[in-house]
């Protein structure tokens, strides 16, 4: 009998160290990250002239891509930058109370509270083929022809009006992506012709938060919490058709897709909660806080010519050498 207890407690003592053993932590890999602006939460980055721009929370910043030094816009009273955009070497900076133009030290507003239109709380912005600016805000879409604004909202033929994307299908179509609300999702115009995708008809989930053309296929992000993916679609002469979803555990914390980029046959996505999710040769490799990223929510992409990827968060911009990320 007790040679019988004593091969029990044998057994048992093994059975905890091999338990023990695998439930040991991964070690995690430490990568070269250049982190800055902790604690500023930024939406958007864009190059202009040399520097690059950094807009969020607090305005937008000017930074040295050499030494990552930086200064603070002085814009008036700005907060809550949502997008960047550089047009006819001129930077737009669409925040919450309008449109600032801005270049060498000066700025003016093209939108403001004085403005004669339905919302003047910037989402997004984008500047078409004819090289007019369309503005997504809370209250639809505004459009900048020959300088007067000309509203679209869902009496047009919208699904919603809060629109966070605005996107050229390249062939004469135009695509205005909706957030905050359960029953939108992507309103498509074409010929004067309304299309509208959501989960009925191929959607991961309804709420966008950015989009993509690569050749002839369009990425759309989506997700809400912990779910969500990326929406693939096909771009044709008779308009734009959905193919396929991919939907991704990032990480621990869902499958939200917060924004995206294009590199050399890779596909970058920034999460809500999980980091970077590069999607490269049929292989996913992850980045987060535990690999040395500023913050695991990744709001903006932006690849420069110099080789280095700079990653808008939550807290700070992470700066790092793109290829490094594979070594």
């Amino acid at each position: 009998m007790k040679k019988n207890i004593k091969i029990y407690l044998l057994i048992m003592f093994l059975s905890i160290s091999i338990i023990s053993s695998c439930s040991k932590e991964k070690t995690v890999e430490k990568m070269d990250f250049q982190n800055l602006l902790e604690k500023h939460e930024i939406s958007s980055l864009v190059e202009f002239n040399g520097s690059v721009y950094a807009g969020g929370l607090e305005g937008v910043f000017k930074i040295d891509p050499k030494d990552l030094s930086y200064e603070k816009l002085n814009l008036g009273d700005i907060f809550l930058v949502k997008d960047l955009l550089v047009y006819n070497k001129e930077l737009y900076i669409g925040h919450e109370e309008g449109i600032k133009v801005y270049k060498d030290g000066e700025y003016r507003d093209i939108l403001n509270r004085s403005s004669e239109v339905e919302d003047i709380r910037v989402n997004d912005l984008y500047v078409d083929t004819g090289g007019d600016l369309w503005v997504g805000t809370y209250g639809g879409i505004l459009r900048l022809k020959e300088g007067n604004w000309k509203s679209l909202t869902v009496d047009d033929g919208l699904m919603d009006d809060t629109v966070f994307l605005i996107i050229e299908d390249g062939l004469g179509g135009i695509i205005f992506g909706h957030y905050a609300s359960s029953n939108s999702g992507l309103s498509y115009l074409k010929n004067e012709k309304w299309k509208y995708f959501n989960t009925e008809n191929g959607l991961p989930h309804n709420y966008i938060t950015d989009g993509i053309r690569i050749g002839n296929k369009l990425y759309i992000t989506t997700g809400f919490y912990d779910v969500g993916g990326v929406a693939v679609f096909n771009i044709t002469n008779d308009g734009i058709e959905h193919e396929r979803n991919i939907i991704k555990e990032w990480g621990d914390f869902g499958s939200k897709a917060r924004s995206i980029g294009y590199r050399e046959d890779e596909l970058w996505i920034g999460t809500e909660y999980n980091g970077l999710s590069i999607i490269k040769s049929g292989n996913i490799y992850n980045f987060n806080e535990e690999n040395g990223l500023v913050n695991n929510e990744v709001k903006s992409i932006l690849f420069r010519k110099d080789g280095k990827v700079w990653l808008g968060t939550r807290s700070g911009v992470s700066v790092m050498e793109a290829d490094k990320l594979f070594n």
